[in-house]
Order: structure tokens, then C-alpha cells, then sequence
């Protein structure tokens, strides 16, 4: 699923009328009840701002977030219903756009789901001009030259000295590298030790 896909903009869409018809069904009620759902609406705002930029990121679980918080509010609407007795038009914008939700959600978790590539192990291991090959020559053993640097390097571009641990040796390219086995061997090269070297 990319960052701008159809389901992205969708939920968006019926998670913006889900809060603006939740927000006026929460300010119809008074005292009690009004904190208790004003608290249980701030805790589904940030929830719902976090499963959306993780959504946004391409993390499937933003998607369950989603959907428990529209399951919340469904909730949360029977529970205005029965204190309020009230049932209107707040009401069923947020029942109708939380049941698109879920189902939007639902179908974003569902579809995610890849098959594993099913692989044959008789072709897998087939080589057909396994017979037709030509047995190898024996290989003559290959020698290997290693470098080992120095004590101590010098860029060719510049006219001190380090020791190998410095940081200033790190910097220096490999293509630029002069290496001295001693202290001397640089001075004598005409390159002045710098303060890393004691």
C-alpha cells in the first residue's frame, strides 16, 4: 500500500465527520457525563492521530488502532443514547461513518496478506546442462599479497604526519595514503608529526 492510497484518503474523510459529529454529540450532555466523554474523546483524538501517521508510514497496525478507536466511539454513542435518550442527527452521522470506518479498516487488514511464492523442489535443484559440462581443469593455488600499513600515515596532499589511530588518519583517502613503519622515516620524507602523535 503506498503513502496516498484511495483507503488513506477515505478514512481521513469519514474520520473527520466520525470527530465533528462525536464532538457535538459529547457537548449535548451536562456535568458527569460531559467530563467523562470530553476525556474519552482527547485519549481517541491522539489515538487516532497516531494510527493515521502510522498508517501514512505503511505499518498495518495503525489500522487496528483505527478500527478500536471507531469501535470505541460506536460504544460511546450507545452510552450517550442511554443517558441522553437522545438519537439524532450527530448521532447517526457518527454511528454511520464509524461503521465505514471499521469496515474501510477491515478491509485494509485483510487485504494485506501475502502468499508465500510456492517452490518446487525438483526444478529448483535442475540444472539442464549439468551433463553436458566439461569437468574443471585442477586450479593452480592462487597466492595472495597482503599490505600491511604502518605505524604511522602522511596524505600525499598535505605535510604532516599521523599516527594510525588518529582521526585525522581516518580522513585521509585511501588513494592518498603514504604509510612509515617508524617516526623517522617520516621526518626524513619531509613531514612534520602532528599533536596526535607523542
Amino acid at each position: 500500500m503506498g503513502k496516498f492510497s484511495i483507503s488513506f484518503f477515505a478514512i481521513n474523510f469519514i474520520l473527520l465527520f466520525v470527530g465533528v459529529s462525536f464532538v457535538l454529540a459529547v457537548f449535548e450532555l451536562g456535568r458527569l457525563a460531559f467530563v467523562l466523554e470530553l476525556g474519552v474523546l482527547l485519549v481517541l483524538i491522539a489515538a487516532t492521530a497516531f494510527a493515521v501517521f502510522s498508517v501514512y508510514h505503511g505499518k498495518k497496525w495503525g489500522w487496528t488502532i483505527i478500527g478500536a478507536n471507531l469501535a470505541v466511539v460506536l460504544a460511546n454513542i450507545l452510552f450517550i443514547y442511554v443517558i441522553k435518550g437522545l438519537f439524532e442527527t450527530a448521532h447517526i452521522t457518527a454511528v454511520l461513518f464509524s461503521i465505514a470506518g471499521l469496515i474501510t479498516a477491515f478491509l485494509n487488514l485483510r487485504g494485506e496478506k501475502q502468499i508465500a511464492p510456492v517452490h518446487n523442489k525438483r526444478t529448483e535443484d535442475y540444472y539442464p546442462y549439468i551433463d553436458k559440462m566439461e569437468p574443471e581443469a585442477a586450479k593452480e593455488p592462487s597466492i595472495e599479497k597482503t599490505f600491511t600499513p604502518g605505524k604511522f600515515v602522511a596524505s600525499k596532499k598535505a605535510n604532516k604526519f599521523h599516527a594510525a589511530k588518529c582521526d585525522w588518519a581516518k580522513k585521509i583517502g585511501a588513494e592518498n595514503q603514504i604509510w612509515f613503519n617508524s617516526r623517522e622515516e617520516a621526518e626524513s620524507r619531509g613531514f612534520e608529526a602532528d599533536k596526535c602523535i607523542s
